[in-house]
């Protein structure tokens, strides 16, 4: 459920009735039609923009890195982003202006990241990156690191010895 529209209308009506309570009969009714009006397009523009992409130059979270869930470049015209973000579960709905470098790197990263079985991952331009242009937009995720070894635990390591030598190694 959409809260804020309702908040909206409650808050707004609220203030129509507080501010026009001895006005005559042609202003509160021209004020109750101002006012479903209100409701009207808040409610129709707010599930409009349920599922339009956001610039992703007016994101106000402070995030450095994100990662990319899926990912539509359109030729000359912008690159459509599904990004998760740290610390949220749910993924994004961004758009970028068209740069043939940013798709370029979007789609080195997306074929690197497929070769090494890893994800695509954004840098956010203006959290931290500055004013360098020279690092990369998108690039694929390292590879997570292998679990540690336990040296410590008094288990001695298996190790292999060829057929026909011995422990030491000799014949």
């Amino acid at each position: 459920m959409m809260i804020a529209p309702v908040i909206f209308a409650l808050l707004l009506g609220a203030f129509i009735f507080v501010i026009l309570p001895h006005a005559g009969i042609a202003r509160r009714t021209l004020s109750v039609g101002i006012f479903l009006a209100l409701i009207t397009v808040v409610y129709v523009g707010a599930s409009e923009l349920l599922g339009r992409p956001k610039p992703l130059t007016l994101e106000w979270r402070d995030t450095a890195k994100a990662q990319v869930v899926g990912a539509v470049p359109v030729e000359n015209q912008a690159i459509y982003v599904w990004l998760t973000t740290p610390g949220s579960t749910e993924p994004r709905f961004y758009v970028l202006p068209w740069s043939q470098q940013a798709a370029q790197q979007l789609q080195d990263a997306m074929g690197k990241a497929e070769a090494d079985g890893t994800g695509v991952e954004m840098k956010m331009k203006g959290t931290d990156a500055g004013l360098d242009t020279r690092e990369p937009m998108f690039y694929a995720s390292p590879q997570p690191a292998l679990p540690t070894k336990d040296y410590q635990s008094g288990v001695s390591p298996l190790v292999y010895t060829q057929p026909g030598r011995t422990a030491d190694g000799t014949l």
